[in-house]
């Protein structure tokens, strides 16, 4: 894969279930515009389409989470999920008119975006919605 991989230490949240969704999401992200390297635009395009359906169902969890917990930010949140949704449906686009040097040029930049996001915008929701410990009482 050109670059780096996405995935670091500091993208790890302390959110079991977010931690899980977002290496699974940035996995299938990696693995889009490792297919579309290695020439398989087939399996590119099958890999598309299950991180787009993935993606779905996780922005959708994350923006339940959101509402449940009465996060400030959820507005701005949920709008950088249709951005990503949207560079997901271009790589697919790209894909299915045969555009290879496209699609990896969008593949790579959602994998950069969804660890920007991960790193910024979900570090603050996983922050929100971490359990505080209870206050010391005094006696």
């Amino acid at each position: 894969m050109i670059g780096a991989h996405a995935w670091n230490e500091q993208l790890d949240l302390g959110h079991e279930a977010l931690d899980h969704e977002h290496h699974l999401q940035v996995a299938l992200a990696e693995a889009v515009a490792d297919a579309i390297e290695q020439g398989r635009p087939a399996v590119a395009r099958r890999l598309a389409a299950y991180l787009v359906a993935y993606s779905g169902m996780h922005f959708g969890g994350e923006e339940l989470l959101m509402t449940a917990s009465a996060y400030p930010e959820l507005v701005q949140h949920s709008d950088e999920h249709r951005l990503l949704s949207q560079v997901m449906h271009e790589v697919e686009g790209a894909l299915q008119r045969d555009e290879r040097e496209l699609a990896l040029a969008f593949a790579v930049d959602l994998r950069a975006g969804l660890a920007g996001h991960i790193a910024g915008s979900d570090h603050r929701l996983a922050d929100h919605v971490r359990p505080r410990p209870a206050p010391l009482l005094k006696s």
